[in-house]
């Protein structure tokens, strides 16, 4: 077995390096872009050339998650040949080891990297941290020898692995006739996570005492960044010492906004730091402003209060190191203002420089950096408490869920932790945000639960709001309102009591997203549309591209795809502001789902195909992404691809991971089995996870047993539990479903009552259209037929009418079908 490596060590084989710590390939000693997931596989197989590796652990590895084929894989080794000169031919560096794996056959070199210390300063922009959403975790001990940034997954892989050629269901292809639209709420449901990720407050280092008096001001204070000016200027201390500040002040029992919705305000206003705008804007009680030179002694730190009668109270102090000059003049700025300085262990100076280094650089949404610098900390350093919780931070801002989660896990178990209970709080907090991302949501409302309680003697108001929201939308994601809804009304108290504007926002759009859940898309709408005015106010770029996820898919449902390609085009003019992973992810599906509705199938299929590697996070978007590949099929007519995409996607999708969108695609395969005259699929199971579908899907069931009573009073029955809920998306399911029945049984006066139904909508749904088409033709009304035929050709974009009923002029094949029966 290969000796353990450092965490700095370099690999070079050939002309190439592969730096992990810089997450950098290079070939003669020029950078190559790799996209995330093909350098995991070439980290995995060259950190483990002792073996060959197991497909199952290089998903585990690479993936993190159980829902991958085989041809998700291949293409990862694919990517990870070319992106080295191999191919699978020669496999000269990457062999495949016939039914069992890969492993790496080149020669390979171990050297050191170079000293982290001797990296720049990151350059900090005025951008948002990147905010994230929402057990007995299990203790995994930690060795000597672990890496700080490996990637421990704890997931198990299990394809079936069959190709779908050798199930046993599928037939040849028949003619397209659309049977039913999207059923928008389940891919609401599960878009869900997009906006539980921006609307769960980012823990920042600050935090507050356990034991604190209860005689808050009503009114908190607000930080702004640091002004730096002298030679050698430190750029990361701008906000590393504006967070830096935050902290002694919420230590010291004082409200204080958290640096992110500072942030959020000041890009509102130009970037400009102007006191007295701010507090016109946020009627806060006290504003500090702050100044650093670099003197000949070192570091000139200056702190100035002003509350809003105009009193102004001040500390200043010298350091040769600025942490430690700031220190004393947050201290002193204490003092004046009637409190005393929290009582708190000091880091080792260069460690608490280090640390407030990477906290800039999460603030500047750059975690590369950030995590340089962490790397750049002795081995004692890295043990730290506060060094562990800022690496979580970063595995969280990074993508690393599963090893920040494992991270904090040993952390919180280690007796030094026990014994900080702010920190102990915010760790609890940070691993209910990463639970969330791995859609764990009774696994996170535990987490938040003892951050709760860790909180709740205290009077930090700001953290103990957030952690409320992050409880309730893990409660919301599990489908309990009521107690979702009682933690949003204490967060918003809370927070209003802390003057954090941003957050009482996020507890609004949380509210949007109890609505939505409950089936109630218009009130959803509302307040979603005013969530998107206040966060572009507040400039909360990573809230903003949630909300207009959801706005897209509440559109659809609501049959207005004019209004969710309008939110979809500022949501995609923005996608340069964002910089996490998951956001992006979901903005892609987002607008690939809006894109194949309007009929655009040629930009919808690129999006989707030509996803980069780790923007697929998490299983929840694996099921999102079969969804959307189902409905661009089903969109362009065929429909064996249609079946064969569901049938993939069903096989392992467990019962209880979004079962509502589970359910919508196992009705996606009934009916296109059906329809192309394919052998049935024997997954009704999977149909129980939504009403709808479940009830559809036992009319098909009956349809081709030959019991057409049975049927009709299924498709009667579902059309009757769609106008229950009022939502257009559903109504519409149900009616051209059953509308298809009565036609094809001849009973048009019943589906031409039932099709009236949904005639408004005809004009803006590209399905109903063409439901009204074959109406007409079969009622022999020429006029009517050939406007609703030109009215479907306005809807259609790149969609293929069917040629029988671009054919089926009144008194046609389809009318004397009918007539006959």
């Amino acid at each position: 077995m290969s000796p353990p490596e450092s965490p700095s060590a370099r690999y070079r084989f050939g002309t190439r390096v592969l730096d992990p710590a810089r997450r950098e390939l290079r070939c003669d000693d020029v950078p190559q872009q790799l996209p995330a997931r093909t350098f995991e596989c070439l980290h995995y197989l060259i950190a483990h050339r002792d073996r060959a590796v197991g497909r199952d652990e290089l998903v585990r590895a690479v993936f993190g998650r159980r829902a991958v084929s085989d041809a998700q894989l291949a293409q990862i080794v694919l990517r990870a040949r070319r992106a080295i000169g191999d191919d699978g031919q020669e496999q000269r560096a990457i062999r495949t080891v016939p039914r069992f794996g890969f492993r790496w056959a080149a020669d390979v070199e171990v050297i050191e990297a170079v000293s982290t210390d001797a990296v720049r300063d990151p350059v900090v922009r005025d951008v948002m941290p990147q905010a994230t959403m929402p057990v007995d975790v299990p203790v995994v001990e930690a060795t000597d020898d672990e890496a700080p940034f490996a990637h421990t997954h704890t997931l198990a892989a299990n394809d079936d692995g069959r190709p779908f050629d050798e199930r046993p269901f599928l037939g040849k292809p028949a003619a397209h006739k659309p049977r039913s639209r999207t059923w928008r709420m389940a891919a609401a449901c599960l878009a869900l996570a997009a906006l539980v990720v921006g609307f769960v407050s980012w823990p920042g280092r600050s935090h507050a005492p356990a034991a604190l008096a209860h005689n808050a001001p009503p009114h908190a204070i607000i930080v702004l960044p640091m002004q730096v000016e002298g030679a050698g200027t430190a750029a990361w201390a701008r906000l590393g010492m504006m967070d830096f500040v935050v902290d002694r002040l919420r230590r010291a029992n004082q409200p204080v906004w958290s640096s992110e919705a500072t942030l959020a305000l000041l890009r509102t206003r130009d970037r400009a730091g102007d006191p007295q705008r701010v507090r016109h804007d946020t009627q806060a009680n006290w504003i500090v402003e702050s100044r650093a030179r670099n003197v000949p002694e070192g570091w000139d730190v200056t702190m100035t209060a002003t509350d809003a009668s105009g009193r102004v109270r001040n500390g200043a102090a010298q350091n040769a190191d600025l942490v430690a000059a700031t220190r004393l003049a947050s201290d002193r700025l204490l003092v004046g203002i009637g409190a005393a300085s929290p009582a708190i262990a000091l880091d080792a100076p260069d460690l608490d420089e280090r640390l407030q280094r990477a906290q800039s650089a999460l603030l500047a949404n750059d975690p590369d950096a950030a995590q340089t610098l962490l790397l750049g900390a002795t081995p004692a350093q890295q043990k730290t408490p506060l060094w562990q919780f800022r690496a979580a931070q970063v595995d969280l801002a990074a993508g690393r869920f599963v090893g920040g989660i494992d991270r904090l896990s040993r952390l919180l178990h280690t007796d030094a932790f026990k014994k900080d209970a702010p920190l102990r709080s915010q760790a609890y907090a940070l691993q209910g945000m990463l639970l969330v991302r791995l859609d764990r949501f009774a696994d996170a409302e535990r987490s938040y639960e003892q951050a709760i309680e860790l909180l709740g003697a205290t009077t930090d108001a700001s953290s103990l709001g957030r952690a409320l929201i992050g409880r309730g939308a893990a409660r919301m994601a599990q489908g309990r309102f009521d107690d979702a809804l009682a933690d949003l009304g204490r967060a918003r108290i809370q927070l209003t009591r802390a003057g954090d504007r941003l957050s009482v926002a996020k507890v609004d759009g949380n509210l949007g997203i109890l609505e939505m859940q409950r089936d109630h898309p218009q009130q959803a709408v509302a307040a979603f549309e005013k969530a998107e005015r206040d966060f572009q106010a507040m400039g909360a770029t990573l809230e903003l591209a949630g909300v207009r996820n959801m706005l897209m898919t509440l559109y659809l449902q609501l049959l207005d795809p004019a209004k969710a390609l309008a939110v979809a085009d500022r949501a995609w003019a923005a996608r340069e502001h964002l910089h996490d992973p998951t956001v992006i992810g979901h903005l892609h599906l987002a607008r690939a789902e809006v894109l194949a509705t309007v009929g655009r199938l040629r930009e919808a299929r690129a999006l989707v195909e030509q996803l980069p590697d780790g923007l697929i996070a998490g299983p929840g978007d694996a099921d999102r992404l079969h969804y959307v590949q189902v409905e661009l099929a089903r969109q362009t007519g065929d429909l064996v691809e249609t079946a064969r995409l569901a049938e993939t996607a069903l096989i392992d999708w467990p019962g209880d991971r979004n079962p509502r969108l589970r359910a919508w695609v196992a009705y996606r395969l009934q009916d296109a089995a059906l329809e192309g005259h394919l052998p049935a699929p024997g997954n009704d199971a999977a149909l129980a996870g939504d009403r709808l579908s479940e009830k559809l899907g036992a009319a098909i069931r009956s349809q081709r047993a030959g019991h057409p009573d049975i049927a009709d009073a299924h498709y009667r029955d579902a059309v009757d539990f769609a106008e229950q809920t009022g939502i257009p998306g559903t109504i519409a399911n149900a009616v051209i479903a059953r509308a298809h029945w009565l036609m094809d049984a001849g009973r048009l006066d019943e589906a031409a009552a039932s099709i009236g139904r949904v005639a408004p909508w005809a004009e803006q749904d590209f399905d109903l259209s063409l439901l009204q088409v074959e109406l007409y033709a079969r009622l022999h009304q020429p006029r009517a037929w050939q406007a609703s035929l030109e009215q479907a050709r306005r809807l259609a974009g790149e969609r293929p009418i069917p040629s029988a009923l671009r054919a089926a002029s009144p008194g046609g094949p389809l009318a004397n079908a009918a007539a006959s029966r």
